[in-house]
């Protein structure tokens, strides 16, 4: 037993001494012939006491190999027919394997020796509050992307639309050093860069733009020295068909980018066309672009709702057959010292047309009625972004930057909607017949000027900003409606009106935020908002008649004028050391708003004072691990269009009507986020929920009638609660060298409560997701398989009938293949499932893609491919949703199976492979 006892410690010593070794390895080849150098001594000297630990001879292949304990060593390659190569190596437990191959000797006539130093860098660590991967340490495949880059970071993925998600939060904005890259759509940035003149990817959270207390996530690519000179460019041409017989479809997808750098300028072009699925816009796109709702005018008062133009769309930023074009260009100058000028412009021209079929069932607590809706819809729109900014740094401490953006946009939509309404029995008992179309355009002007001032005395900072905001919108429609009654054939009711609105606002903020340290941990931090907004909206209804539009219809005629001020005041103590940042105060905040109803002479007095608490706390367990919780209040009045709205035909089979007595609600929200990872290993987790109380909330009481139609007031309930959670793990396979499982889960649970026919109506709803996939990133062979579940459990006191739990099933592989002789293979698939749905909706299909290429020239630059999108003709838009006792399942026409034959081209002033980090496009 004492044997076996030694032998066990033994060996255990004899373990525990190999994983504390090091190795440094290499082939020693000629500089210039690049054939292998043997019997070059190699000697390894440790830093500490200049000891030497080893030396040896390379073999015939040139190759040398050195097993040594942890330290900080230097190497030494002699040989009598070149110089010396000096190089030195600073080990760790973690960082303990170092392979030169090949390693260059230096020519005999070298002067100056070159000292190269192997240290310590992490793939992922922290700077400060910057997360930071170092591009260069993920392999990619030849011809690789920003996109492509982003996948193989841990914790982070990237969807079709280009959607950013990094531990498990949504990418709120992507810059290229610093700065926006052709506007604001990041996927001009992802899907084009090249990958390889990245040097690092950078993520941080700064304060939202709107100037609420709410943080984006910011992913900023800082590109290698290299990428910044010079002049290189991508053009992409690819075109094709939906069958190889008559009749079919064309498709095509073009590019262009050019980018010229030097040290004091960076100019940029581009310009992109498509009709494929490629061009889909997510909603923040549709708000951008003008085809939803246009968003609020930029207040820093976080909570106020005006009138935002008739430039309704129901587009769906994954359904329809779109048609786009896009251009701009982009300017970075500097002017003089300190000084620099930048300058951005793009155009955008899309369209989309869409065929909609959905299921309504409305649940009531005696009985249940069925709505089959069909929509046609063509939406059309353009957009015009020009953008400039100045920046001056006037001294060291001094700051002052100058950005005005301008905006013009057209739309115009044309929609065909056709709803028939079912009895219990699957009877129709009638039908509307509705054509809504609609032209607008409008302009808007945002500008800011911001002073950032800091002091000789550490952590004392002062900013001062001013903001303008300005719209004008306009928009002339007509609406046509006919709903008839299917047992007789009588007409209910028509419409034939000519719509015109006229809206235009005016909003100014300024703002002033500063800190003063107290001591070593302690700081005091104030800051001070003052806004106003102005905002009038004309709204004028004629009724027609053979065509003539002159009769002003008053019950579908408004005009609202409003004035808003508010002042905003905190105080916040911070205290902050090496391991934690706590920050804790309020704001006190006083708002009062009189809004005008012309048409009525009368008026809506809102006014509104309030305490905001807050409390921010970070904890760094490690440099790899943090912990942030958050806790917010804030509060909303009701908007004038809750209050009184303006009568709106728009759909005749749904009215809202105002309540003058809405009290403004209070929220209270936290928010919890974790991550940790082990940088080398390539292990991460990441885990965050938010939890949202609101009291006085917002809900609605709904009265339905006879024959189907509604009519609905927003009221105010007791509170109402709303749960998200997610967390995810990516764990790396030891065994099987380059792989990884991805564990991702996400749900939520909400309760609330509304009215329908003076009936309380408790809803709630319990959601769960989860996701595994496995990926194997090898040096020719990327692969992944996994799937994905969804389920939601809706439920109200209603009835029961609405309590019916649906899921969704997805299944998913791809390939990504590097062949040789420079041929690429890349393939994909997803089988989804869907169950739970009304008839009819329960669909299952696969979608499957599949490209080949190959690549020409010296320098591997162009590329020749066929593509396949959609091989089994499957690809079809189908979802649910639930909104209190009405369930709704839609599906609308897409895209569907294409062949395309597409060709790239890369250049550069070197004429050099791209992969060689000459470029970045």
């Amino acid at each position: 037993m004492k044997k076996i006892f030694l032998l066990l410690i033994l060996s255990f010593i004899g373990a525990y001494s190999s994983a504390q070794n090091m190795t440094i390895k290499g082939t020693v080849v000629d500089t210039n012939a690049q054939i292998p150098v043997r019997n070059a001594v190699g000697m390894v000297i440790r830093v500490r006491d200049s000891v030497l630990l080893d030396f040896k001879r390379t073999d015939p292949s040139g190759k040398f190999s050195f097993t040594l304990p942890i330290d900080t060593v230097e190497l030494i390659i002699r040989h009598p027919s070149y110089g010396d190569f000096k190089s030195y190596f600073l080990g760790s437990v973690e960082n303990n394997s170092f392979d030169l191959n090949p390693l260059p000797m230096p020519e005999a006539a070298t002067e100056i020796d070159e000292v190269v130093i192997y240290a310590n860098k992490n793939p992922i660590y922290y700077r400060g509050d910057t997360l930071v991967y170092v591009a260069d340490s993920f392999k990619l495949k030849e011809g690789a992307v920003v996109e492509d880059l982003i996948k193989k970071l841990p914790g982070m993925s990237i969807d079709a639309s280009g959607k950013i998600t990094n531990q498990g939060k949504e990418i709120g904005q992507v810059l290229v050093d610093g700065d926006e890259f052709f506007g604001s759509d990041p996927t001009i940035a992802t899907k084009n860069l090249a990958a390889n003149g990245v040097d690092e990817v950078k993520v941080y959270e700064k304060d939202a733009e709107d100037g609420t207390d709410e943080k984006i996530q910011v992913l900023d690519l800082k590109l290698k020295e290299e990428a910044k000179k010079g002049y290189f460019g991508k053009v992409n041409v690819a075109g094709g068909l939906n069958q190889f017989k008559t009749p079919n479809t064309g498709f095509y997808e073009s590019e262009f980018l050019l980018n010229r750098y030097n040290a004091n300028q960076k100019i940029a072009v581009y310009g992109l066309g498509s009709n494929t699925p490629k061009t889909n816009f997510n909603g923040s796109d549709m708000n951008k672009f003008g085809i939803t709702d246009r968003p609020n005018w930029g207040n820093e008062g976080d909570d106020f709702e005006g009138y935002g133009g008739n430039n309704d769309a129901s587009a769906n930023s994954n359904s329809g057959i779109p048609q786009s074009f896009k251009a701009g260009f982009y300017l970075d100058q500097k002017i003089w010292k300190g000084g620099r000028v930048r300058l951005n412009y793009s155009h955008t021209n899309y369209s989309i047309k869409s065929g909609t079929n959905s299921r309504s069932q409305y649940i009531l607590s005696d009985t249940s009625y069925t709505t089959d809706l069909t929509e046609n819809n063509t939406t059309t729109y353009q957009q015009d972004n020009i953008g400039f900014k100045f920046t001056q740094q006037i001294d060291s401490l001094t700051k002052l930057e100058i950005e005005p953006k301008v905006s013009l946009y057209k739309n115009s939509q044309d929609n065909n909607t056709v709803t028939n309404f079912l009895s219990a029995d699957s009877t129709l008992t009638r039908y509307t017949d509705l054509l809504n179309t609609t032209d607008a355009d409008g302009t808007s002007l945002n500008a800011t000027a911001k002073l950032t001032r800091d002091f000789k005395k550490k952590n004392r900072r002062l900013v001062a900003r001013y903001k303008l905001t300005t719209n004008d919108d306009n928009s002339d429609g007509n609406l046509n409606t006919v709903d008839t009654d299917n047992a007789s054939g009588t007409i209910n009711y028509t419409f034939d009106q000519k719509k015109e609105t006229r809206n235009n606002s005016m909003a100014n903020t300024a703002y002033l935020n500063y800190v003063e340290p107290i001591g070593k941990k302690w700081k005091a931090e104030f800051d001070y908002e003052m806004y106003t907004n102005s905002n009038d909206q004309k709204k004028s209804t004629f009724n027609g008649s053979n065509g003539v539009y002159t009769d002003l219809d008053t019950n579908f005629s408004n005009q609202f004028s409003t004035d808003r001020q508010q002042h905003r005041a905190g105080a916040f103590a911070i205290y902050e050391n090496a391991k934690a940042r706590i920050s804790f105060g309020t704001r006190v905040r006083t708002i009062a708003i009189d809004n005008r109803n012309l048409f009525l002479d009368t008026n809506i007095r809102q006014d509104l004072d309030n305490l905001l608490p807050r409390v921010v706390l970070t904890y760094k367990f490690s440099q790899s691990s943090r912990l942030r919780i958050q806790y917010n209040t804030n509060s909303s009045l009701p908007s004038v269009n809750q209050l009184q709205p303006v009568r709106d035909n728009s759909n005749p089979n749904f009215i809202q009507v105002g309540n003058p007595s809405l009290k403004p609600n209070y929220t209270h929200t936290i928010n919890a986020s974790h991550n940790a990872w082990k940088g080398l290993s390539g292990f991460y987790v990441y885990s965050g929920l938010n939890y949202t109380r609101q009291q006085n909330a917002f809900s609605s009481s709904t009265t339905y009638l006879s024959n189907g139609g509604s009519t609905s007031q927003t009221i105010n309930i007791d509170h109402a609660d709303y749960l998200y959670y997610w967390a995810g793990t990516g764990v790396p396979l030891p065994k099987i060298k380059d792989s990884r499982l991805e564990i991702n889960i996400n749900g939520n649970a909400t309760s609330s409560e509304n009215y329908i026919n003076d009936e309380k109506n408790e809803t709630r709803n319990l959601g769960i997701g989860t996701e595994i996939e496995y990926q194997y990133n090898g040096d020719s062979l990327n692969f992944s398989f996994g799937g994905s579940w969804d389920y939601n459990a809706p439920s109200n006191t209603l009835s029961t009938l609405s309590s019916q739990p649906y899921t969704n099933y997805a299944f998913s592989s791809s390939i990504d293949w590097t062949l040789p002789k420079r041929w690429f293979f890349k393939t994909d698939a997803t089988y989804n499932v869907n169950t739970g749905r009304t008839n009819g909706y329960n669909i299952n299909y696969v979608i499957w893609n599949a490209s080949i290429q190959r690549s020409f020239l010296k320098t591997g630059n162009l590329y020749f491919g066929i593509e396949a999108y959609d091989i089994l003709n499957q690809n079809i838009s189908n979802y649910r949703s639930v909104n209190n006792n009405v369930i709704v399942d839609t599906k609308t026409n897409v895209i569907r199976r294409y062949f395309m034959a597409k060709m790239t081209l890369r250049f550069n002033n070197n004429h050099t492979k791209e992969e060689d980090e000459q470029g970045w496009w």
